[in-house]
């Protein structure tokens, strides 16, 4: 009994001194962060693969301070641990209604507390409108990058394929030919002559890969070379690659075909056809035997291997003449051949007629092959040639010349300031403010420049573009509005 006083004293003095000892704590307030300028139901929109910019005001209930952490979020992964978001956004671009879930995280280190707020990222593509670049870097890899012509002063994205396929490593080395054709579920093709993937078929929206095609994929059991270095697509397709025609089909899985099957004939790069009736007959020549030929569809519908060899009118012989350069005028195809013994060049045009044999139901085309001229020493083998409305653009080194594709007096059309002219394409028809352009890119051992020539004036119409490394393709999409 006395056991238990003893311990209800002590419990009323412990608790007597509780009493005594009220008001002897201080207590702070919570200096409390609110994130300001963005709300949960904000959408911040984004072109893929450019600049989000984000700048949050934080309001303190005390005294503000510095000793802060950050950590924004897009699609629950960390991004930046800035105080400012101003990251690159390579995700793939959103449906018009869908978005990204994205946050920031903001820290109290002195407490411990975090102060979050939501919102959303809807990310567009920004590869619709604008100008391919294909370039070869010092070590040979290659590189592909894209300017928006749909704002003015647009800065060019780099290295498109890394950062939408971070796990792929590079595009592929030696680059040859960047190509679009869309129609139906055409992709953006890359040809590289060398690494681990020769054909690159990409989706034009977000430049992710959608199907790498090499000599392990070919249809048909083939084990040879496959270096493609040239692509054209109507309905069907070729590939040129090593002195081979590989046929193509966009249709069936976008598969490749082995090669039409010879050995006394050896393809140049280059295959066309009249695109009003090339479900039936492709062009090709022949540098071997010296020589223009058709393609047919031969053991199925779907290769092209029955080959027919084409005179040229008038009995003029392509012997001696090997392969430079072809072009297409609507429904014409052109072409031009190179002599080198005779320091000659020869400007063909190849007319293909649709007809049919209603016996046996089967398409006929009827082709003919017209020499328009011939040219001494303005040509040779390292000329870089390109054929747009009547007229093929002459490179050699850094000067151009045009000439008419029925005449033989060249005319002196550009001198570039810097390099030797790699290739070139015209812009025509949508251009800004209807200007139709011819795009020249040079190369001087280091650096590329992409110069814009007013077709009609000759005129250039902006300060050349800088790049590094060789632009050996370029690829102009959309409806430009600069």
């Amino acid at each position: 009994m006395k056991h238990i006083k003893t311990i209800a004293l002590s419990l009323l003095a412990l608790a007597g001194g509780c009493i005594e000892d009220k008001g002897n704590y201080n207590y702070s307030a919570l200096n409390e962060i609110t994130i300001e300028g963005i709300t949960a139901d904000t959408t911040f929109r984004v072109d893929q693969f450019e600049t989000l910019a984000i700048a949050p005001a934080l309001r303190f209930s005390g005294k503000p301070h510095a000793n802060l952490s950050y950590e924004w979020k897009i699609n629950y992964e960390v991004v930046s641990a800035d105080s400012v978001l101003n990251e690159q956004i390579s995700l793939e671009p959103n449906t018009a209604t869908a978005y990204y879930a994205a946050s920031l995280a903001v820290t109290d280190n002195d407490t411990g507390l975090k102060y979050y707020k939501n919102f959303r990222v809807n990310v567009t593509t920004s590869v619709s409108i604008g100008l391919f670049i294909l370039r070869e870097l010092p070590n040979g890899d290659a590189t592909l990058s894209f300017q928006r012509r749909d704002r003015p002063d647009a800065a060019i994205a780099h290295d498109l394929f890394e950062g939408a396929n971070p796990a792929f490593g590079p595009l592929g080395k030696k680059p040859k030919m960047i190509y679009y054709k869309g129609n139906l579920n055409v992709q953006l093709g890359v040809l590289c002559s060398e690494g681990e993937r020769k054909l690159s078929l990409l989706n034009p929206s977000n430049m992710k890969l959608n199907r790498a095609l090499s000599a392990e994929t070919i249809i048909g059991g083939y084990s040879g070379d496959f270096s493609p270095a040239y692509l054209q697509l109507y309905m069907g397709g070729m590939i040129a690659a090593g002195g081979k025609l590989f046929n193509y089909n966009y249709m069936g899985n976008e598969s490749i075909y082995s090669p039409v099957i010879t050995d006394t004939i050896e393809f140049a790069d280059w295959a066309d056809t009249n695109n009003s009736i090339d479900a039936y007959a492709w062009l090709g020549y022949d540098n071997k035997g010296e020589r223009f030929l058709q393609l047919e569809p031969g053991r199925n519908s779907l290769l092209y291997d029955k080959i027919t060899p084409l005179p040229v009118q008038g009995g003029f012989s392509t012997t001696g003449q090997k392969f430079l350069a072809g072009g297409t005028r609507g429904m014409l195809v052109r072409a031009i051949t190179h002599d080198p013994a005779a320091q000659k060049a020869y400007l063909y045009g190849l007319e293909m007629i649709d007809d049919m044999n209603w016996d046996t139901w089967e398409m006929v085309i009827n082709t003919t092959v017209t020499r328009f001229s011939e040219i001494t020493n303005l040509i040779n083998a390292q000329t870089v040639c390109f054929y747009n409305a009547e007229y093929w653009y002459l490179a050699n080194g850094g000067v151009i010349n045009r000439l008419h594709e029925m005449a033989t007096e060249p005319v002196l059309w550009f001198t570039a300031p810097k390099g030797n002219v790699t290739t070139m394409i015209a812009k025509t028809g949508s251009s800004a403010g209807g200007t139709n352009r011819l795009l020249i890119a040079t190369y001087d051992g280091s650096k590329s420049y992409i110069h814009e020539i007013n077709l009609a004036t000759r005129e250039q119409i902006r300060e050349p573009i800088e790049v590094e490394g060789k632009v050996v393709s370029l690829l102009a999409k959309g409806n430009w509005t600069h």
